[in-house]
């Protein structure tokens, strides 16, 4: 039986440059930054004390590829983004009151696609994001 999501992989480009974007401007904790040998680098971030965490793993591929989308839950959103752009990310999209949740869309120096989201609002929970 399934229970949670363990790990989601994030393609990036340069994994130094995504562990500062999510560590020190998202604030997400370090759970691995492992030498793997031949196998290269496991760099794996996440909310402090979540269940699903991110592997930051190196783009190989010679063309780009399709970006990632990760959703986080925040309780304050607006606290959140100003927190965010004292930090230097840029929040070019507004934040959305949508019928099943409000969200803040943005993206990574990777072009991945990352957005804040309030919990789901109750009758609505199969609605898409």
């Amino acid at each position: 039986m399934l229970t949670v999501v363990q790990v989601v992989h994030v393609p990036v480009s340069d994994q130094d440059r995504a562990k500062d974007f999510y560590v020190d401007r998202l604030g997400l904790v370090v759970v691995a930054d492992l030498d793997m040998g031949p196998h290269g680098r496991w760099l794996q971030v996440a909310p402090e004390g979540a269940a699903t965490s991110l592997a930051l793993i190196p783009d190989e591929g010679s063309s780009p590829p399709a970006p990632a989308t990760v959703v986080f839950e925040s309780t304050d959103i607006e606290a959140d983004a100003q927190l965010f752009r004292t930090r230097g990310v840029d929040l070019p999209n507004a934040i959305e009151e949508m019928p099943w949740a409000t969200t803040l869309r943005f993206e990574d120096p990777d072009g991945n696609q990352l957005a804040l989201q309030s919990q789901m609002v109750p009758g609505n929970e199969g609605a898409a994001t």
